[in-house]
């Protein structure tokens, strides 16, 4: 990997596995397809590519690969590309994935009808390898710094959710609560099974939250990932407790599946800690600390961050199986 994608890579203050880009290419020709793989898989960045013909299978591949880019063809059966990104754009999961249309038509309408939807650039066919990869890589890099999002999950990063807390404060009579979840003996998983694995879990992870948020939740209300195990919800107070119940009901319900049949049944894996002792750690659970205003006056993102991770240390040190949440109740 050279070192203009690693530091296209770790834009945005992300510090886990430096990954190659993965591209979604979604497109009815399959002359198309094979040369735009191709073109990508050989390229000196070395892209991961994958590929669909069919717009509903490229929805269900955003959502559950989560790609650095899509590279979408605008006339397609069944459901063109417009109909493809107004779907990609309705998700919180797959809202902030930069996309690029790859058309024929030199149409001014269906230009402004796909901006209209969120589409980020043009490429007109047919079109110049080089200036293919050049447009993939300068989008994901304007994409990482300016909305600052998690290249594992997709999810708005630090940046995003320190101008989300400040949004919220600045309005005077706005209520809301921060929710912090941090992901319990997530560092033993991680050693145990391996970074892919652990990746996989917090995809997983990502993915329960952002289903919480659109069953549970409100059309302004937050999803961000702080970084490797650490995420944040941002609601309205008399939405989170909900939010929050289900996330601990769902998490302990589904969590088993990460884990192999016999580490599974037994509750616990055996990994070796920093003294070099071997320890049994319970399987994975989830601690959420809940800050909200409604009680006392909140000046700024670091105070809201301050209390919502005391009260999450607070919860992972209680003597419970199992996930909860602590609210913060106090006054002043």
């Amino acid at each position: 990997m050279n070192r203009d994608t690693k530091e296209l890579l770790s834009v945005g203050g992300y510090s886990g596995n430096l990954h190659r880009l993965k591209v979604l290419v979604v497109d009815d020709d399959p002359m198309i397809l094979k040369m735009v793989t191709t073109v990508l898989e050989n390229s000196s960045l070395g892209f991961e590519v994958l590929s669909t013909d069919k717009g509903r299978q490229g929805i269900e591949l955003a959502k559950s690969e989560i790609p650095d880019l899509i590279l979408l063809d605008l006339m397609m059966p069944e459901m063109d590309g417009i109909e493809v990104c107004e779907h990609l754009r309705a998700s919180r999961l797959t809202y902030l994935i930069p996309v690029i249309m790859l058309t024929a038509s030199a149409s001014s309408i269906h230009r402004l009808d796909a901006l209209r939807t969120g589409v980020d650039e043009y490429l007109s066919k047919p079109f110049d390898p080089e200036e293919l990869e050049a447009r993939i890589v300068g989008l994901v890099r304007r994409f990482r710094l300016t909305r600052a999002s998690n290249p594992l999950t997709g999810l708005p990063g630090n940046l995003a959710i320190e101008q989300e807390i400040h949004r919220r404060l600045s309005r005077d009579d706005e209520l809301f609560a921060c929710c912090y979840f941090d992901l319990d003996n997530f560092k033993a998983y991680n050693d145990y099974y391996g970074f892919e694995k652990g990746d996989e879990c917090l995809r997983w992870f990502a993915q329960i939250l952002i289903e919480a948020s659109e069953k549970l939740g409100q059309d302004d209300d937050f999803v961000g990932h702080i970084g490797g195990d650490d995420f944040i919800y941002i609601t309205r107070p008399e939405h989170f407790e909900p939010i929050c119940q289900h996330m601990c009901k769902t998490f302990d319900a589904e969590v088993g599946s990460l884990y192999n049949e016999v580490d599974r049944n037994q509750g616990f894996i055996r990994v070796t800690n920093r003294r070099d002792e071997m320890q049994e750690f319970p399987l994975m659970s989830v601690s959420i600390g809940v800050a909200t205003n409604e009680r006392r006056v909140l000046s700024s993102p670091l105070q809201v961050a301050e209390i919502a991770s005391e009260l999450k240390r607070a919860a992972k040190q209680r003597n419970v199986v199992g996930s909860q949440y602590i609210i913060d109740r106090r006054s002043s």
